[in-house]
């Protein structure tokens, strides 16, 4: 069965993992997003793969994705006095969604 994997990563390791993913003749797109608690540039990768490629898209994943520590600014607590809060949160990796398609029609 068709897959859609949709990987959303840290955009410094997106260019890494396209790269990955195209050496393993996959086909991908790249999105730029934004998101998380600290507004992260992120990617969006979507690959349709096959089945029996799952596998090997995972582990490049897996491979080109790292997390990361950062600070958070300041400015980002609102001026609440938040002592108590974190100062460092660790984000990046990759969140992964693989989802089952009927079929990739390339036209």
């Amino acid at each position: 069965m068709t897959k859609l994997l949709i990987a959303i990563v840290h955009a410094d390791d997106a260019g890494r993992l396209v790269e990955g993913l195209r050496e393993a003749d996959l086909r991908v797109t790249a999105v730029p997003s934004r998101g998380g608690f600290l507004g992260a540039r992120n990617v969006m990768i979507f690959a349709g793969v096959e089945e029996d490629q799952v596998e090997t898209a995972m582990r490049i994943i897996d491979e080109s994705c790292h997390s990361r520590t950062e600070s958070v600014p300041v400015e980002m607590l609102g001026g609440i006095d938040a002592n108590w809060l974190p100062t460092e949160v660790t984000h990046g990796g990759a969140t992964v969604f693989v989802v089952p398609l009927d079929a990739i029609k390339r036209i």
